[in-house]
């Protein structure tokens, strides 16, 4: 179904739905977020004349208003995904609608895919609503039985209004001036502002200052509920509420007259190189611009500020990027597995990215979540977990171990904003995880210092909500038995996180994935080296492909199970294939030893192949004027008779699978005689025409033989010799049975060329006359006869008598 903003498909299209199943047949409505499952649970209840938690029920991560006499559910989505793996046919219920589809989130994108292959199998009925998506795609998706339903119009209407210019002054202060400006020109109702962030948020409200009798409310997801709703409650004193995109969909906040739009979004995007997710300040796409648009004109004609320009209003992408497009989709492909698919097999709506899959099921690999055989049975554990499977393996660790408090409270500290503020106290001791964890605790006390407060109540809720979860599900044992109980919990959920210094001194590490990370200056946990990175941030948009460490637990090496073994590797100081014992963990070497086990020459030669190719080869392989000849005259030869199928050997890394064999190092390859390599590539047929079509060298008229200089870039053999070592030679002379002209370079006494020609003939009837005369000029003292026919060549230059 596709309608416009505020044409009422949340509120609406639910209970029409549930009316005309009759009986007690059920509803399921997937929102994109927590905000709007309850308030558009609520507004369906007002409107049904019915309790909340009676026929309609909402199911959020942290609420939950249903009974068994909920017959219209709204819930989020990831809460869906969990619900079919403990029920694949979705028993007593009649229809799914996939509201807000445009959002493309993760777990919708599967959610829609996991329920149509339900809907194959029974009678369960789909119905997916937006307002700005392509129905194209989905009902291709969905098959032949699909079909779509448009409805048109709004309730009122809204205008819209652009920058006359743009400008530089901070966007915050733009949008408090704004907001100034449009309560003077709208004398009645409400004004919803759109924020990039919690930052944005606070930034704006301090630019805003008192305004009078209109109260100023945030509304975010990390504020408790009864904020939000407080923020959006029905209100005669005017309102001015500052959101982000929370409120971009499926929330009706009666009494808006006024949109300020800034424009602007926080974006997470997975960067694969560096196994971190970055939060990117974005431009937002058209749909987002018509979905913050529409919040208005829902009770009253509207307006629609929108903080940018008309010209750039033209240059917006016409839809946002989809999250299978830009997250981590670890949690997606255990949710795939669980299913009983494996994920690269899966028939998602719409493809991830090459390399990012892959990158998920190694995690998950690590984890102990799958093997050859699919999922194991921690990884079914952590499918029943509505959390990331890192934080879910942690937890499962930690309830084996007794240490579930505290694990979970570093799993909240790893996923939300720092509690640190300017003010808090640090032991000598501390690293940044145990300055936190007391932190927490003097929280619980009321005597934490030097915190930030909003940021403290969101890592309490999350961490109560972990244990309550982790309280559902037996434990599961964890690696590192020599490690603190607190510290092998950790490990079991970031075991590609342990990470070594690089040198001595310094800020940057090598992480066990073999990702590079850099220690911030103000962590706790300088100096070490050795450490457990919790969380990392991806950095600026742009900066080179290394994450920062945000929250870091110091190491010691003996607590980690490491493997030992001998290992041959090119080592790039000494340029050498060298024998190693070391102390592996994932790609961290914590200790090297020189290996005394005898090398396989096949493998040195390998690793030295390799390493050459990757090095500049021409630096590596330094051709004598031998090896350079017989290149030549392959290339020469190739081109002409390509029947005797001679090896394309113009690029010099072809050579060395030959040459790197008996060899150790790039100097053994620099002294390395590259001709009988070279000579041992060809076959005894094609080295007997070799030597008769294009030999090495010719005998001249002198009697002396000259070395043919011959050239790979398909240009002609050349014969350089002194003019009076070709008297009589009257016609150029020819190779490969006189298919081929040489190139004859006739030279004066000084060895430099007096003519080049590849018509000898010509050269002595019409050209010899005017060069003759030019040679007795120079060289008075040698013979320069009229008739080079007649002459007798000769090796030595013949004085002129």
């Amino acid at each position: 179904m596709v309608a416009p903003p505020g044409s009422g498909k949340t509120t609406r299209v639910p209970p029409a739905l549930l009316d005309g199943l009759g009986g007690d047949g059920k509803i399921i409505v997937l929102q994109p977020r927590r905000v709007a499952a309850r308030l558009a649970a609520r507004r369906i209840a007002e409107e049904r004349g019915c309790r909340l938690g009676g026929e309609v029920g909402y199911r959020t991560r942290f609420e939950t208003k249903a009974s068994a006499a909920t017959r219209i559910e709204l819930m989020t989505e990831g809460l869906l995904l969990r619900r079919l793996q403990a029920d694949p046919f979705l028993d007593g219920v009649d229809v799914v609608v996939l509201d807000e589809l445009h959002e493309r989130s993760l777990d919708l994108d599967l959610a829609l895919a996991l329920l149509r292959e339900v809907q194959a199998a029974g009678d369960l009925k789909l119905v997916a609503m937006s307002a700005t998506l392509d129905p194209g795609p989905v009902m291709e998706f969905l098959g032949p039985g699909c079909a779509l339903i448009e409805a048109s119009g709004r309730t009122f209407p809204v205008e819209l209004e652009f920058l006359p210019r743009s400008s530089e002054r901070p966007m915050e202060e733009q949008v408090a001036s704004a907001v100034r400006r449009l309560l003077a020109d709208e004398p009645e109702g409400h004004q919803l502002v759109f924020l990039p962030s919690v930052a944005s948020i606070e930034k704006t409200r301090r630019a805003l200052g008192d305004l009078g009798g209109v109260g100023v409310f945030p509304l975010h997801g990390s504020l408790p509920g009864k904020e939000q709703d407080a923020a959006l409650a029905p209100s005669r004193r005017r309102k001015v509420v500052l959101a982000t995109n929370i409120a971009e969909t499926s929330v009706t906040f009666d009494g808006v007259r006024v949109v300020i739009d800034s424009g602007m979004a926080v974006v997470p995007r997975f960067d694969a190189a560096m196994g971190t997710t970055r939060l990117q300040r974005e431009r937002i796409a058209r749909d987002s611009a018509d979905q913050r648009a529409g919040r208005a004109g829902r009770t009253a004609p509207g307006r629609c500020l929108r903080m940018w320009t008309e010209a750039e209003d033209r240059q917006l992408a016409s839809a946002s990027t989809p999250a299978v497009r830009r997250t981590d989709l670890t949690s997606a492909a255990l949710q795939i597995l669980a299913w009983g698919v494996a994920p690269d097999a899966f028939g998602w709506f719409e493809r991830p990215p090459p390399g990012t899959l892959e990158q998920a099921t190694t995690l998950l690999r690590d984890l102990g979540a799958m093997d050859d055989g699919g999922l194991t049975a921690i990884g079914r554990q952590l499918a029943a977990l509505p959390v990331h499977p890192r934080l879910g393996r942690v937890l499962l660790a930690a309830r084996s171990l007794h240490v579930l408090a505290s694990a979970a409270t570093a799993a909240a500290l790893s996923e939300g904003r720092d509690i640190v503020g300017r003010d808090a106290p640090a032991a000598p001791d501390d690293d940044d995880l145990s300055m936190r964890l007391r932190l927490v605790a003097d929280a619980e006390f009321g005597r934490a210092r030097g915190v930030r407060g909003g940021a403290m109540r969101e890592v309490r809720q999350v961490r109560d909500q972990l244990i309550r979860l982790a309280e559902r599900v037996d434990g599961a044992d964890a690696p590192h038995p020599r490690a603190p109980a607190l510290v092998r919990a950790l490990l079991a959920g970031f075991p590609d996180r342990v990470g070594l210094r690089r040198s001595a001194t310094g800020d940057r590490y090598q992480l066990a994935s073999g990702q590079g990370a850099r220690l911030g200056r103000e962590s706790a946990t300088q100096g070490e080296r050795m450490l457990l990175a919790l969380a990392l941030d991806g950095g600026r948009k742009g900066a080179r492909s290394e994450a920062w460490i945000r929250l870091a637990v110091a190491l010691d090496p003996e607590w980690l199970d490491t493997s030992v073994a001998d290992e041959l590797v090119f080592d790039g100081d000494k340029q050498a294939v060298v024998a190693r014992r070391v102390r592996r963990l994932g790609a961290l070497v914590l200790e090297e030893k020189p290996g005394r086990h005898k090398a396989d020459p096949l493998l040195v030669a390998a690793l030295l192949e390799e390493a050459a190719r990757s090095a500049d080869v021409s630096s590596v392989l330094q051709l004598d004027p031998d090896a350079q000849g017989l290149l030549g005259r392959i290339a020469t030869l190739r081109a002409v008779r390509p029947e005797l199928d001679l090896p394309d050997l113009s690029d010099p890394a072809s050579l060395l699978p030959a040459l790197c064999v008996g060899k150790r190092s790039f100097a053994d390859l620099r002294r390395a005689k590259a001709a009988p390599a070279i000579s041992a590539a060809l076959t005894w047929q094609q080295r007997a025409a070799l030597d008769a079509d294009v030999p090495e060298r010719m005998r001249i008229p002198s009697g002396s033989t000259v070395r043919i200089q011959y050239a790979t870039d398909g240009s002609p053999p050349v014969l350089a010799a002194r003019i009076q070592q070709l008297f009589g030679m009257m016609q150029t002379p020819r190779l490969v049975g006189g298919k081929l002209p040489m190139l004859v370079h006739l030279l004066a006494p000084n060895n430099r060329p007096a003519q080049v020609t590849q018509d000898l003939g010509s050269f002595w009837t019409n050209t010899w006359p005017e060069v003759r005369k030019d040679l007795r000029g120079r060289y008075p003292k040698h013979s320069w006869p009229e008739d080079p026919s007649d002459a007798v060549p000769t090796d030595r230059a013949r004085r002129r008598r």
